[in-house]
């Protein structure tokens, strides 16, 4: 086994290991917050499981360090190819995309810490803004998630042009990544716009990482990079 296709195995479970937290994080574990309705019910429910507030962090956390990771060994790949600038690239873009994660977690401490302030004094004045601090709040972290995720996606971008110009995977399976890409950049910026999200935008790019990170996980990085 050559190390381009070892490597190709660890980029494919860097794939499938992001996947997985991102996927429990966003569509399990979050709405899991929310125990009741209006503010409280989010506020409330993050001071009354810390423990799931603490496993959402950590998974956010994971998932970015295994982002910069995948990312720095594509760049030692990379090195002194045509396509290296977009190795670093990718780099720095997953460098910016784990500073803005980390300002999006700090959102589920900031509900946990309200939710705990207000329940120990549930007549308090702090209480009694609960509405509007739950708004100020939930639209500091909306204003986060969608560049956030759109910067995830023009990650995934680089990434798959770099599988495209190298030639360490099929063609096919590189250029249904770039069109994926292009369809989840598009269906967030629509969110961004503040329209609704459409998942049919997102799903394709979901269903590309599963098969890109099963393929490369089983199969490795193929044949020479191009010059």
């Amino acid at each position: 086994m050559t190390s381009v296709t070892r490597a190709g195995h660890w980029v494919g479970v860097a794939i499938l290991a992001g996947y997985a937290l991102d996927i429990a994080s966003n569509f399990f574990l979050q709405p899991m917050i929310r125990t009741g309705e209006g503010a409280m019910g989010l506020l409330g429910g993050a001071a009354a499981q810390p423990g799931l507030i603490g496993s959402i962090v950590l998974m956010g956390i994971v998932s970015g360090v295994v982002s910069l990771a995948m990312a720095a060994l594509l760049c030692q790949l990379s090195f002194a190819k045509s396509f290296a600038w977009l190795a670093f690239l990718l780099l720095a873009v997953r460098a910016a995309s784990f500073g803005m994660g980390g300002g999006e977690l700090a959102s589920y401490q900031l509900f946990r810490s309200l939710g705990d302030a207000m329940l120990e004094a549930p007549q308090g004045a702090l209480a009694q803004l609960a509405e509007p601090l739950w708004a100020l709040v939930t639209q500091q972290r909306d204003g986060l998630h969608y560049p956030h995720l759109l910067l995830g996606g023009t990650g995934a971008l680089i990434l798959y042009a770099i599988l495209f110009r190298s030639g360490w995977v099929p063609r096919w399976l590189a250029a249904a990544g770039l069109l994926a890409t292009a369809s989840q950049m598009t269906g967030v910026f629509t969110g961004i716009l503040g329209a609704e999200v459409s998942l049919y935008f997102l799903a394709p790019l979901a269903l590309v990482q599963l098969l890109a990170g099963v393929w490369l996980t089983l199969r490795g990085f193929t044949g020479e990079p191009q010059r």
